[in-house]
């Protein structure tokens, strides 16, 4: 299937959670995320898949990534429901959260298929005035030419969603957390891939078609920890 082809499934939506945890509590944390938390997400009508990963290059630590239907899922009664109530645990957890970025997205392009190992991640603003553009070459080159490489297997760009953010906002546990705008991500299944995926993510050529990269200036690498399916 082509990345053209694999656009007609877009407009899912995209949660990212992006963070440090004091080193002391990291194997409760890491427990009690893939235990509990996840599986509280993903019981959410309309969530489709979470998977967390940890940094192999880069900063924060940590990355959650949670896939719903669409935007709907992210305004409807049952996760606010879920934003609301927090228990003792997600509590004690969540406030320790540290250097944590956040991004509330439309996925507005994917390609290729299956689930990588390892994942490269790239934040990025996207020129508004060439925002059609942008994505029409992330669609039809970037990510065609980066599925050809060994290794690199699915391809992801998600924008940021104003109403999402906001209808989320009200009940966000910590003040300070910052948000991404748009991030472009690249899976692959072996270290080679990985190689791969970062040099397809050069900043002159992202600049070259109207994006910077933004808050993390240079793609981050991630191995998968947990990954659970609705």
């Amino acid at each position: 299937m082509s990345s053209h082809e694999d656009m007609s499934v877009a407009r899912q939506a995209l949660l990212m959670v992006w963070t440090d945890i004091p080193n002391e509590i990291e194997p409760q944390f890491n427990d009690w995320y893939n235990r509990e938390h996840l599986r509280e997400r993903i019981e959410v009508p309309g969530f489709i898949r979470a998977r967390r990963f940890e940094a192999l290059s880069g900063a924060p630590r940590y990355i959650a990534l949670y896939e719903a239907s669409g935007a709907d899922v992210l305004r409807s009664e049952q996760y606010l429901r879920f934003k609301k109530v927090r228990d003792e645990r997600t509590m004690q957890f969540t406030s320790l959260f540290r250097n944590t970025l956040k991004a509330t997205c439309d996925v507005t392009a994917r390609a290729g298929a299956g689930e990588g190992a390892f994942l490269v991640l790239q934040p990025i603003t996207i020129d508004a005035a060439r925002r059609t553009a942008f994505r029409n070459w992330v669609s039809s080159v970037l990510f065609a030419e980066a599925l050809q490489s060994s290794g690199v297997m699915a391809a992801t760009l998600a924008e940021h969603n104003s109403d999402m953010r906001e209808t989320a906002a009200p009940h966000d546990v910590r003040t300070g957390d910052r948000h991404l705008e748009s991030v472009l991500m690249l899976e692959a299944g072996s270290e080679r891939g990985v190689s791969a995926a970062i040099s397809h993510l050069d900043r002159q050529t992202l600049e070259h078609h109207g994006a910077t990269p933004h808050i993390v200036m240079q793609p981050c690498s991630f191995r998968v920890l947990y990954t659970m399916h609705a």
